[in-house]
């Protein structure tokens, strides 16, 4: 059986002389993994489509038992060339790429997230993000994507609207004042429940933040990558964030970022 498929690169490893294991992202499969035969020296069937960060379409024939995958051929769509002499943005890529291979997705739920990749990429290349915020931001619009975005505008116990929420300034945008004092009412951020908690409910185990970084965090729900060099946050509402984004991942999904990778927990 045969497929082709659009993919992105995300690891490529020797295992003999002249072939080559490649990890592949797919749009319409996941995660899979393709051994290349001959691809060390094979410059027609793979010109260029054999290294980390390379979208190409493959054509891929399944092995006769079905054990393994097998590349046949690829053409290079997009080398990311704007991203590869950069390491410090390269690192933040490594750490999308890392979150996107521990949430193990499967075929069903691949097509938004594969978009989503891709649009972090050539945001990338094109803009500037905040080494500490991208990582964040992809994680936080990715668990989103999963079904799991949660509702702001309510107490998760009672039900009521959130008083001021729609009021702060949350300070982001251009020309937005990221130096102003925190006078935003102080809310709270049921982890377990997946949103806000008045002041008249409380929750000792929620997590305490200011109304603006509640703007920010419903703020990443409803943008897209091309968006977030806007993004402006005080230092305060970057720790607040990303404290409720670590908890909020590690209860839901079941993962939590130690000594530079994704681990199940």
């Amino acid at each position: 059986m045969e497929f082709t498929e659009r993919a992105l690169v995300l690891r490529v490893g020797r295992f003999r002389e002249n072939d080559v294991w490649v990890k592949l992202f797919c749009a319409g499969r996941g995660l899979l993994t393709a051994f290349a035969f001959g691809g060390c020296r094979s410059r027609r069937r793979f010109c260029g489509c054999l290294d980390s960060l390379v979208l190409a379409d493959f054509r891929v024939e399944v092995s006769h038992r079905g054990g393994y995958n097998v590349l046949q051929e690829g053409v290079l769509r997009n080398a990311f060339p704007g991203l590869r002499g950069d390491t410090r943005r390269l690192g933040q890529v490594a750490n999308c790429v890392k979150f996107v291979e521990a949430v193990q997705l499967d075929a069903s739920g691949a097509r938004p997230v594969f978009d989503l990749l891709l649009e972090t990429l050539a945001t990338l290349e094109g803009g500037v993000v905040g080494a500490e915020m991208l990582p964040l931001l992809f994680k936080a619009k990715l668990t989103f994507e999963q079904g799991l975005r949660p509702d702001l505008s309510l107490c998760v116990r009672c039900g009521r609207p959130i008083a001021g929420h729609d009021r702060a300034d949350h300070g982001f945008e251009s020309g937005g004042n990221s130096d102003a004092a925190d006078d935003s009412p102080r809310l709270a951020f049921s982890v377990e429940r997946g949103g806000l908690v008045c002041d008249a409910c409380g929750d000792p185990a929620a997590e305490p933040l200011c109304a603006g970084t509640a703007r920010a965090l419903e703020w990443i729900g409803q943008s897209r990558p091309a968006d977030w060099p806007r993004l402006r946050l005080e230092p305060f509402m970057r720790r607040e964030l990303g404290r409720v984004v670590d908890r909020f991942v590690a209860w839901h999904l079941g993962l939590r970022w130690e000594n530079g990778t994704y681990r199940k927990i």
